[in-house]
């Protein structure tokens, strides 16, 4: 609640990323997140105004690695095709599959040399 009252983490169309002020870094061995599909939805006081109806919460062993996986979520959803089967609330399959596609159009790093952008 307190972390809301700094900005809404509802990122607009009925999804929310709730994070705390700091990322979540725990002794797992890889990230984690999790969807989350609410009976209710909530007032995130969202961008758009919409309540929150599908969540996503992240775990991670380093701050790094949740700032990369944040930043892919971010990326795929901008994917219409992942947003319209998240807002049906489609099968873990079918999730799971248009998630597969909007990842394989996301950029990757530039290659480097002795870790240095060409």
């Amino acid at each position: 609640m307190a972390r809301e009252t700094l900005g809404s983490t509802g990122i607009g169309e009925g999804i929310a990323i709730p994070h705390v002020r700091n990322p979540v870094v725990l002794h797992v061995s890889k990230p984690s997140m999790a969807l989350c599909f609410l009976d209710h939805p909530i007032d995130f006081h969202a961008i758009d105004g919409q309540p929150v109806g599908t969540l996503f919460t992240l775990t991670s062993p380093t701050v790094r690695a949740h700032l990369h996986m944040l930043s892919r979520l971010g990326f795929v959803l901008q994917n219409q095709e992942f947003k319209a089967a998240l807002k049906r609330q489609a099968s873990r399959e079918e999730l799971m599959e248009t998630l597969a596609r909007a990842e394989a159009s996301l950029p990757t790093a530039p290659a480097t040399q002795s870790g240095q952008a060409k």
